[in-house]
């Protein structure tokens, strides 16, 4: 539950971020803190994969900011974003979640053997970076809410009972791919925004 919980922060700091900087060490922590959610279902190869992907999406963004001033001011519409994916985690969690029973319980503190966790997790990071591409003005909110909706993907795909060191690597190359497309489109708007 405390995994949740700081998923959903650094969600909320990326998201409420006006430097391009900050959102991407936001987006780091976001990573992490998906990882920790479903640390128990990983190995050690797993996690070092995906945590090399983010670091170097991260590191991408934060190249292609060039300054701390660079970035967007999200404005309204981080409250709408952020009023969307509240609406839309619920409603995909009544409706979507795999867990068995009516009742559901978390723990606080340790692993949720029942995935709870991490599905209101992928939940959240999902419809958050619908919301946030729906109301992106820039590339950079767009980045965003393209690595954020990657993420959540992670998380959901880790349900399922099937090898995942491939799909590990595939999901931190599409992390690297997003950054990489994300940049490109940053550096080639300030190009124009400095002409």
């Amino acid at each position: 539950m405390i995994a949740l919980g700081i998923v959903a922060l650094a969600t909320l700091a990326a998201n409420g971020s006006r430097q391009l900087r900050y959102s991407a060490v936001a987006l780091l922590g976001v990573s992490l803190a998906a990882n920790v959610v479903t640390a128990g279902q990983l190995s050690v190869t797993q996690l070092a994969v995906e945590g090399c992907g983010a670091l170097v999406a991260c590191g991408i963004l934060y190249v292609a900011a060039r300054d701390r001033t660079y970035g967007e001011d999200p404005g309204w519409r981080l409250w709408l974003a952020t009023i969307v994916a509240a609406a839309a985690t619920a409603a995909c969690f009544a409706t979507l979640r795999t867990a068995s029973s009516e009742t559901v319980t978390v723990p606080l503190i340790g692993e949720d053997p029942s995935g709870v966790t991490a599905q209101v997790a992928a939940f959240w990071l999902i419809s958050s970076g619908v919301a946030i591409l729906v109301t992106a003005q820039t590339p950079v909110r767009g980045s965003l809410g393209a690595l954020l909706m990657i993420t959540g993907v992670e998380l959901l795909v880790r349900l399922l009972t099937v090898p995942q060191l491939g799909l590990s690597l595939v999901f931190g190359w599409v992390e690297v791919v997003i950054a990489l497309a994300g940049g490109f489109l940053i550096v080639n708007e300030r190009v124009v925004r400095e002409n």
